[in-house]
């Protein structure tokens, strides 16, 4: 019989197309909590699992408490797991991004949502229950006030010492399913490491801010020190998914060090914003072990920068990536097409400056409005569908939500055409005379496109 089970449901029958899979570090960081305070605990990673074989995986560990991850992508996931283990455990409880939004979505059926971060709040709460002791006055928690309400208690202050909090509960990941998968698809193994929480930026698109600003760091020693346990394990390179790992260049250049100190054979990748990464640092990351760098730059509009406060301009992003490029860095790029305050001018510009810069992985998706973000407010009343769900065989993942000037046919289309520019640019001379033809065209399509 296992105490506490903890179930994170991603199931890839519906994300066939997906090029990365990493392992869910935030359940693994609770049962790393939870088993070293002397709880038994039992990790469900889905990813490599069909959804009946997991209930009853579950039900066979005869849990008391069930902890579930949801976010958006997953949440209908979430819900129908809810459903069938609600009877399996005397505590039901939700956490991650979603439910600390919305929580009141989730307490018809749970009985508790832990909001922000969870290693704390959910020990203290877990250990409540199994000392049958009350648990309905724990910090950091909602849950239903017996039919008078949802009751939200004093927010639970963030961890300010991340090198006190144990490594992931790696070993309860399913990691040869996760080796055999990036072996299969990319010819190397990969895992996900978080070194940094929080974000000090105000992006309008990004709910970090909705869960309080902040911005914590790891020692470098204390980062090294997971390195190479999952260099023990067995793979070959680790993505630091911080949402801007080159945020403190002087942190980065001792990690560094430290990987050459240690002898770390393991390569890396990691996101950076594009004002956030000089020449000299990335040759130095690049003799560390970094491979490939991705930089969140969003549009080709410096207008439509600033309406999104990313507070960066056009010359950061060209500097960024010719910076990565020089050191022998592989270079990503992420855009959004259709944003509040699109016009076909601004569309044009992102496609032109994207499809124009030397990545060797470029995406474009279309603007989420998450609950709580100044992009919320910008759509909220325009908001179609509630969510979307990524599906199997479908040529574009990623929906629209919400009524703009921009119709889906007509930014499907824009990213077609941006991802082929790209591609032809890539040919050669030939090839970017094919492009420079095949833009000019498509230019006037798309703008007379409904």
């Amino acid at each position: 019989m296992t105490e506490v089970a903890l179930v994170y449901p991603y199931f890839n029958e519906e994300l066939d197309r997906s090029i990365f899979r990493y392992p869910p570090l935030g359940l693994g960081y609770l049962a790393s909590v939870l088993r070293q305070a002397g709880v038994s605990v039992h990790l469900f990673d889905c990813t490599f699992s069909r959804f009946d074989d997991v209930v009853s995986a579950v039900r066979s560990q005869h849990p008391r408490i069930v902890g579930i991850y949801s976010m958006v992508t997953i949440n209908h996931h979430a819900i129908a797991l809810a459903k069938q283990l609600r009877e399996t455990a005397e505590l039901l409880v939700a956490g991650g991004p979603l439910p600390t939004l919305v929580p009141e979505s989730f307490l018809d059926i749970f009985d508790a949502v832990v909001l922000s971060e969870g290693e704390q709040t959910f020990l203290d709460l877990v250990t409540r229950h199994l000392n049958n002791q009350p648990w309905k006055d724990t910090s950091g928690i909602a849950f239903d006030n017996n039919g008078h309400g949802i009751s939200v208690n004093k927010s639970r202050p963030f961890a300010n010492n991340l090198d006190a909090i144990p490594f992931p509960a790696r070993d309860m990941f399913p990691n040869h399913a996760y080796m055999r998968y990036w072996k299969k698809y990319h010819g190397y193994t990969a895992t996900s490491q978080i070194t940094t929480r929080g974000c000090p930026y105000l992006c309008d698109f990004c709910s970090n801010p909705v869960f309080g600003r902040s911005y914590r760091e790891r020692s470098a020693s204390n980062v090294a020190g997971e390195m190479l346990e999952i260099r023990r394990l067995g793979y070959d390179r680790v993505f630091f998914t911080d949402d801007c790992f080159t945020q403190n260049p002087r942190r980065v250049e001792q990690i560094c060090d430290l990987i050459a100190d240690e002898g770390i054979d393991l390569e890396w990748m990691c996101l950076s914003r594009a004002d956030r990464l000089g020449a000299a640092l990335a040759k130095k990351m690049r003799r560390a072990g970094c491979v490939r760098v991705f930089f969140g730059i969003e549009s080709g509009s410096e207008r439509m920068l600033r309406i999104m406060n990313k507070r960066i301009v056009l010359k950061d992003a060209e500097t960024a990536v010719a910076a990565a490029k020089a050191a022998g860095i592989e270079t990503g790029g992420f855009f959004i097409l259709g944003y509040p305050g699109e016009t076909a001018s601004s569309l044009l510009e992102t496609l032109h400056f994207s499809s124009r810069l030397p990545l060797d992985y470029l995406s474009y998706s279309f603007p989420y409005p998450i609950f709580g973000t100044g992009l919320y407010s910008k759509v909220q009343n325009r908001i179609s569908r509630p969510e979307w769900r990524k599906q199997r065989g479908a040529a574009g993942r990623h929906d629209l939500l919400f009524a703009t000037n921009f119709t889906q046919r007509k930014l499907r289309f824009a990213q077609y055409k941006g991802i082929a520019q790209h591609l032809l640019r890539k040919k050669g001379p030939v090839g970017r005379a094919t492009s420079e033809v095949f833009e000019r065209v498509t230019d006037r399509l798309l703008i007379h496109m409904h």
